[in-house]
């Protein structure tokens, strides 16, 4: 087996380490989330990092991310830099792992440092004046980042963390191998609140800040975004089936 291993110049100090995550990740700190991919949170040298292992990976993509496309591993690497560039918050990078067997990618795995933010699914667990203010908050932050010709492929409410500092909510993005850049319009722009999955109350609260920002009316801010919230649904039923089927078609 071929591995590739890219560390970023500020963790030189934990190459070591990182070049062992193939064959320890299994017995490396612990869990903190598993579904297709699988995230283990461990510490070394005083640095606590998270590790994610990207799920099986099927023939047709394993053809793509070796010869034409990048891993979603490198993705996330090169997108945070870019996001922290443009100073956006996102969780720093330590370092990316691609594992080759008879020259076709298997395993990927991106390290990057652990964060306290919390998930915006715990988003109901707050007091109702802090979630509207959340809300608004986080509608500027997306305006911002559209603003920044950045946009977020997967932007739902795993993966946008929020933090309350000095009465204000900051926001950082994970899982950020989907993002493409270039100007972003209003009708682009809207589509990403499809994408959260909130509550039909707070989608409007974040749908009427963020169309206020664009000066777009109310009413077309409204229609656009259950329109899009609809579509998203679908393709997502949609999606969920034919990864049901190549599973089905493709066992382990």
């Amino acid at each position: 087996m071929m591995t590739k291993v890219v560390v970023h110049p500020n963790y030189r100090h934990l190459e070591d380490y990182v070049r062992e995550i193939p064959a320890r990740f299994h017995s490396l700190g612990k869990i903190i989330h598993k579904d297709r991919n699988t995230l283990r949170r461990d510490e070394i040298a005083d640095t606590a990092l998270v590790i994610k292992s990207y799920g099986r990976i099927y023939l047709p993509n394993r053809i793509r991310y070796t010869y034409f496309y990048p891993s979603k591993a490198q993705r996330a690497y090169d997108y945070a830099g870019v996001l922290l560039e443009n100073g956006f918050r996102t969780p720093q990078p330590v370092a990316y792992i691609e594992c080759f067997e008879r020259g076709l990618l298997t395993n990927s795995y991106f390290v990057s440092e652990y964060t306290d933010f919390q998930p915006l699914k715990t988003i109901q667990s707050l007091p109702s004046y802090d979630q509207t203010t959340l809300l608004e908050d986080l509608a500027t932050f997306t305006y911002r980042l559209h603003q920044s010709h950045i946009y977020h492929g997967d932007y739902s409410i795993g993966n946008i963390l929020y933090k309350k500092i000095d009465g204000r909510f900051e926001f950082s993005l994970v899982d950020n191998n989907r993002m493409k850049f270039g100007p972003i319009n209003f009708r682009r722009g809207i589509r990403t609140m499809g994408r959260l999955g909130l509550p039909a109350e707070q989608l409007v609260a974040i749908g009427k800040m963020y169309g206020r920002l664009w000066n777009v009316d109310e009413i077309v801010v409204m229609e656009r975004l259950f329109h899009y919230q609809k579509s998203q649904r679908d393709s997502h039923i949609l999606k969920q089936s034919g990864k049901l089927l190549l599973r089905k078609l493709n066992p382990a």
